[in-house]
């Protein structure tokens, strides 16, 4: 019997979060990655799955009422999923106005991984990925505080700075969380993942392990998706995996960028190493 009913994967946009999905997709059903057809998505923020369940328009709820049933929603479509389930979030760890419990509350035993990744390297792949400049970026969302992510068909989702974001799920106490580094995760895949699943004391063999990572390999994903697409791309002519290279950042960023990323986020960069 699982420990955790529901994991968390928990990240700041650009920091691997696709990445463990493929792996534990690969891991847990043995079967080639369809990219197209990826478990664990972001599930919470999802308003399209939402209106279609509760068959209400969005405007018939006050603000009280739509937490509460995205709630429901959240509870509903685990009762569907097999034990442990992971879902994809990129929210900060927000309490409720209403209960001071989190927005995203469900009542079943519940763990997070979070992703780190170097917000210097984060802030290439982000303004790759929305096709804006990198100083939008930075003032836009890795240096803004209380920061909100607005898309088309998903809730809004407040992420705030790059440390606000990590903090929020560090400081926080009612859901167990391991941290663990992109960069870790990059150059010693075996170690930080066997780490992660005896964390949520899942037990796999070390040959099972080893071929989810191979299955799940940066360049193999980037295959993938070169021969047959990728739905989660938002910008039909940039690839959503790209390099995924380490301290890319530090070479392409200016001492401007880099020292706004460092003035606003200086605590958790220091704290994870990054500095």
């Amino acid at each position: 019997m699982a420990k955790y009913d529901l994991i968390w994967l928990a990240s700041y946009p650009k920091s691997g979060n696709t990445w463990l999905r493929c792996f534990f997709s690969a891991l847990f059903y043995e079967e080639k990655i369809d990219l197209n057809n990826l478990a664990f998505d972001e599930v919470f923020a999802n308003q399209a799955m939402f209106s279609s369940l509760v068959k209400k328009d969005m405007a018939d709820f006050n603000e009280y009422q739509l937490a509460i049933e995205r709630r429901k929603v959240l509870d509903f479509y685990l009762k569907t999923k097999p034990s442990p389930y992971l879902l994809k979030i990129h929210d900060n760890y927000t309490l409720s106005a209403y209960d001071d419990l989190p927005i995203f509350h469900t009542n079943r035993p519940t763990a997070a991984i979070y992703i780190v990744r170097n917000p210097f390297d984060l802030t290439i792949s982000f303004s790759r990925y929305l096709g804006i400049s990198i100083d939008e970026i930075i003032e836009r969302y890795v240096c803004k505080t209380g920061a909100t992510i607005f898309m088309n068909n998903r809730f809004p989702r407040q992420i705030g700075t790059w440390q606000e974001h990590l903090m929020s799920w560090k400081e926080q106490t009612k859901i167990p969380v391991i941290f663990v580094r992109y960069e870790d995760l990059k150059m010693y895949p075996y170690q930080n993942f066997k780490k992660i699943l005896s964390f949520l004391s899942l037990d796999f063999t070390e040959d099972k392990i080893r071929e989810a990572i191979k299955k799940s390999d940066f360049n193999t994903l980037k295959q993938m998706e070169s021969s047959s697409g990728f739905r989660e791309r938002l910008l039909a002519d940039v690839p959503f995996f790209h390099s995924g290279e380490i301290d890319k950042g530090a070479k392409e960023l200016n001492y401007t960028q880099k020292q706004k990323i460092k003035d606003q986020n200086q605590e958790a960069m220091e704290m994870f190493d990054y500095l």
